[in-house]
């Protein structure tokens, strides 16, 4: 049985820290899951580079969201009727001749409810990728998808956004040629 908790701390200087803690779930790969993201979980803030400090050492954003810049291994699954998202932090591997591409980073498998209203964007359209991809600055996918489609895509890695609750409210695909 999953049991889902969820956890608030005040950091000092008046920033509020959320998270969110799942118990109990396995996932789909048969791994037993690890603390969820959160400022404490070693998310990166958009403009800080990721933490696994808590307390007053945590990356916080003003607005109190968060991010996971490179995820990788990313897998989605249905717990109770709420879909959840599985993935590894990862990093940019740039150790060949080859274009630096994401790996994980061999940390926990990270396990994390998505927002009922979670934005879903791809450098493709639809299930099947076909035409040129879209892309902002960073490399991410501009098109808003649907979660069905976005899994049939078997995306490898993303950068994801949590809200202050610590659910998942953004992926957008990294393009991997």
């Amino acid at each position: 049985m999953r049991k889902i908790s969820r956890m608030a701390v005040l950091i000092p200087g008046g920033l509020l820290a959320a998270a969110v803690f799942v118990s109990g779930c396995t996932s789909p790969a048969g791994q037993s899951a690890s603390t969820p993201p959160g400022p404490a979980a070693g998310v990166a803030s958009a403009g800080g580079t990721a933490s696994s400090e808590t307390g007053a050492g945590a990356d916080v954003m003003a607005s109190n969201r968060y991010t996971v810049d490179i995820a990788v291994d990313l897998e989605f699954a249905k717990d109770d009727g709420d879909w959840m998202v599985f993935y590894v932090e990862g990093k940019w591997d740039d150790s060949s001749m080859a274009a630096p591409h994401p790996v994980s980073a061999g940390g926990p498998t990270q396990v994390v409810a998505l927002a009922p209203e979670v934005e879903l964007l791809s450098p493709f359209e639809g299930a099947t990728p076909t035409a040129e991809p879209q892309l902002d600055s960073e490399g991410l996918g501009v098109v808003p998808i649907t979660l069905d489609d976005f899994i049939q895509q078997n995306n490898q890695s993303a950068k994801i956004w949590f809200d202050e609750s610590g659910q998942v409210i953004k992926i957008a695909a990294r393009y991997q040629p």
